[in-house]
Parts: structure tokens; sequence; C-alpha cells
């Protein structure tokens, strides 16, 4: 196996760890994984396609695709965190 393919799968290993943490509310883990997630990220060629021999090439597009649907999981939870918190911040209305 590739590096760069085993690269793919500690990325998927990550979005995995985050989504958990967002279902688990734990807001502080999520970032942090988030922040080691990029760093793998930023690693990863830009052309992976290029990169991969073709064998290798519909597993990465597998692990792509699963990493897809966990970041839109993720991000759902996360816009709903910050609408709770948009509405337990919100000022109270002045009175007239």
């Amino acid at each position: 196996m590739s590096r760069t393919l085993l690269d793919l799968e500690s990325f998927l290993e990550l979005s995995e760890a985050m989504a958990g943490a967002a279902v688990a509310q734990e807001w502080e883990s999520l970032v942090e994984i988030g922040e080691q997630r990029g760093v793998l990220a930023n690693q990863l060629p830009a052309d992976l396609g290029a990169t991969l021999p073709p064998a290798e090439q519909a597993h990465a597009r597998t692990i792509i695709e699963h990493c897809q649907q966990l970041d839109t999981q993720t991000r759902s939870l996360v816009e709903e965190r910050q609408n709770a918190l948009r509405v337990l911040l919100r000022e109270p209305d002045s009175p007239r």
C-alpha cells in the first residue's frame, strides 16, 4: 500500500474521530482533531490521482467520499450548536 493511501486512511480515521466528537459535543476535542487533520491534509499531494497506482485509486475515491459524508454530518452538528449558542447569547430586547 502506498504512503498516500495510508495517509488517506489516517485522514479518514481523523474524520471519524471528528464526527464522534461532534456527536458527543466534545467541542475542544473536535477542534484539536480538526487541527491534526488539517496538518495531514496539507501533506497530501494536490493531485492524488497522479500519485496513486491505478489499483489504489478506487479505494482512495471511496475513502474520500466517506470523509465527505462525515464532514457533512460533522458540519451539521456544529451548525446546530452554533445556532443554539446564538440564541443563548442573544441580548434581550430593550424595553421601549
